[in-house]
């Protein structure tokens, strides 16, 4: 057999180096991340850091597994998970960074810093920097659990790249291509000086929000990529748990939390009584797609 595709012996206590060491450096990166935010009090280095420490949490794991299991094959499913993180990485951190120099501030994230530079520390109105500590460390913890998948087939370098993992993967990179495409899209139409108050095209047509659709592919993947491998190396249960949370917690926070339902809540405050938003609203599905809805965007 080629030594590539098969699975090494793999003890239990590989998988939580791995993964240890990329939650030590997710850490890391967003500690910094916190410190420079917090003395500059601008929050335009947020998605760069949280987003990029997927990357460097990934690149960790894998110098951790060389030092634990020897040789890492450039042609197994954790050379093409950790690939696969980089790229999404550094396509979404590099889009967001961008982003949000040119429209100035996130929202959403102003209620973080003082009103003013005579509110207090701590005891303010936005409890500086207490409550943006808070969110740094849950941006830390999302990319841990989000970002597990990788991390752990980092522990499996040689595991077999069978033909249900392919398909995994291939999920994964329909959904990273999707999520480019629909970011592509909406840039070009927020560039337009007589835009409409909605993105209503390309893949726009066929959700009202592609761009998660994609991320939520994209994770959904990498989690089925990974559970074969790990269960055929005899992964600890803990570490099984972490990839199926990944795909979880992404749909719960896209779908549920922080994504699909303020841009929803927006949209409807702006155009409540508008019969052409009303009309979108029958014809664009909020999150998945449908057949008619894919067809109407492919005409």
């Amino acid at each position: 057999k080629n030594k590539h595709f098969t699975i090494m012996p793999v003890v239990s206590a590989v998988f939580a180096p791995c993964f240890s060491a990329a939650s030590k450096t997710i850490l890391a990166v967003n500690l910094v991340g916190f410190t420079i935010t917090a003395v500059t009090q601008t929050h335009k280095i947020t998605d760069l850091c949280g987003v990029g420490a997927f990357a460097a949490g990934a690149l960790s794991s894998r110098l951790a597994s060389s030092a634990s299991v020897g040789a890492l094959s450039l042609s197994s499913p954790s050379t093409l998970a950790t690939s696969l993180v980089a790229v999404w990485s550094a396509r979404l951190s590099g889009y967001l960074f961008r982003r949000v120099c040119v429209v100035g501030e996130d929202k959403r994230l102003r209620q973080f810093f003082p009103e003013d530079e005579n509110e207090p520390m701590f005891t303010g109105p936005s409890k500086f920097p207490i409550n943006l500590a808070g969110f740094w460390s849950i941006q830390a913890t999302w990319a841990a659990v989000v970002g597990a998948p990788a991390y752990l087939l980092a522990a499996v370098p040689s595991a077999a790249l069978t033909m249900p993992t392919t398909i995994a993967f291939g999920i994964a990179a329909a959904g990273l291509v999707l999520e480019t495409v629909a970011d592509y899209q909406k840039s070009k139409w927020y560039a337009q000086k007589n835009r409409k108050g909605y993105c209503e095209t390309g893949v726009w047509k066929m959700s009202r929000h592609p761009n998660y659709v994609g991320e939520v592919m994209f994770w959904s993947g990498m989690a089925a990529a990974a559970l074969s491998p790990l269960m055929a190396a005899n992964a600890p249960a803990w570490s099984l748990g972490i990839c199926l949370a990944s795909p979880m917690l992404t749909y719960t926070l896209v779908r549920h939390v922080s994504g699909v339902p303020m841009l929803e809540d927006s949209l409807t405050k702006k155009f409540n009584g508008d019969a052409d938003f009303q009309q979108y609203l029958r014809d664009v599905p909020i999150f998945w797609p449908t057949p008619a809805s894919i067809q109407r965007a492919l005409v």
